[in-house]
């Protein structure tokens, strides 16, 4: 059986920036060897690095991720690590081969295990005819090294500084994130909470409206009301969550340590007409009292940090909102541009550049086969 026939294939100018550059050999040498059999698999992966792969022929580093070249047992093999989105395409001379490559790639970099996923316990409020009403329960959440590539540049700066660096310095602090829809406040939030976990607990408030509107017993119950119950805590969260609740329900009781005792975070989401410049024409003391929780009398001595979202642009906000020294963090969330667009795209294994800016909610659409315009919003506790 003879040879497949050779193919010269002359690199362009464009094939050869360097972050096409393993791509291309790959095209090249697949074509010129005869390595005629290919194939391409995608998984989401928890790992971080390429090096457990060893030393490739090519490699490309970009912002978010990189790409990599390598040959082993006549197999060329290119891969891509993006975020938390891992791709491997193999090509060689039978199916038995790159198969083989594939299951490597797999025990090398490997799917999140299920059962290893991040959970943290989220208190959910609501006034109901019989007053205030706390509901407790998991919801998974993602870290925020997962998701850091599903952001523009100033705005994932912004988060990371968040995420990772916020001290609370005294209770009251106002945390406002704004940007239109689908930019991914929520993805944001899921992860916060996990990030801030050890020493923060979170508290969604799921009518904001009525949380500051005319039920001054809501607002006293969500700031003074004992933590998540210490029992549940333990069991489903570990000692180290649990020790936090446990001092901050001594401290109710008059036992703990200040020093001990976990924050408050606050979570109210599309909080526009409560914060607009007319908001206190058309809510009344709405806006006064969430004024007061953040930095006035009511604030004073808590540990509490209110986190606000809205699709509003900030300058439609009343200004005693968003003043210096009211805001811990001002984070606008911008659309990805369309060069960070395409990379996140080529990242998720979609083959074709952005047009222009994109939404995050529009990508994931894209990626998932659905049609962009008529993207699926998810709230915190979805």
């Amino acid at each position: 059986m003879s040879d497949p026939p050779q193919t010269d294939i002359q690199l362009g100018r464009d094939l050869l920036e360097t972050e096409d550059l393993p791509s291309a050999l790959l095209a090249k040498r697949a074509a010129a060897e005869g390595l005629h059999e290919m194939h391409t698999a995608n998984w989401p992966t928890s790992v971080k690095s390429i090096e457990a792969i060893g030393t490739p022929l090519a490699r490309a580093i970009s912002h978010g991720g990189e790409t990599a070249l390598y040959e082993e047992n006549g197999v060329l093999f290119e891969i891509h690590l993006f975020g938390t989105s891992f791709t491997v395409t193999a090509a060689g001379r039978t199916r038995q081969d790159v198969t083989a490559i594939v299951e490597r790639m797999e025990k090398l970099v490997p799917p999140p295990d299920p059962s290893s996923s991040h959970e943290v316990p989220v208190t959910f409020w609501m006034y109901t005819a019989q007053g205030p009403r706390p509901s407790w329960r998991p919801i998974a959440v993602p870290a925020w090294d997962e998701i850091e590539s599903n952001y523009a540049a100033r705005t994932s700066n912004q988060l990371a500084a968040l995420m990772q660096d916020f001290e609370p310095a005294r209770g009251g602090q106002l945390i406002l994130w704004h940007g239109d829809a689908g930019t991914g406040k929520t993805f944001a939030l899921r992860a916060l909470a996990w990030e801030w976990r050890e020493w923060c607990q979170i508290h969604y408030i799921v009518d904001p409206d009525s949380f500051f509107g005319e039920h001054a017993d809501y607002l006293r119950s969500v700031l003074l009301e004992p933590p998540f119950p210490m029992m549940v805590a333990g069991e489903r969260y570990g000692p180290s969550v649990a020790e936090g609740m446990f001092h901050e329900l001594d401290d109710f009781e008059g036992d703990g340590e200040e020093d001990d005792r976990l924050w408050r975070l606050l979570v109210m989401e599309d909080t526009g007409e409560l914060l607009s410049a007319d908001a206190r024409e058309r809510t009344g003391q709405g806006l006064s009292r969430f004024l007061n929780v953040v930095d006035g009398l009511i604030g004073q001595g808590l540990r509490v940090i209110v986190l606000v979202t809205t699709n509003e642009e900030i300058k439609k906000l009343h200004p005693a909102v968003a003043r210096p020294g009211r805001c811990a963090a001002n984070v606008m969330f911008d659309a990805l541009t369309r060069e960070e667009a395409s990379e996140w795209l080529s990242g998720h294994g979609v083959g074709e550049e952005s047009r222009g800016a994109r939404t995050l909610a529009s990508l994931y659409a894209q990626a998932e086969g659905r049609d962009p315009s008529e993207t699926v919003l998810v709230g915190f506790g979805g």
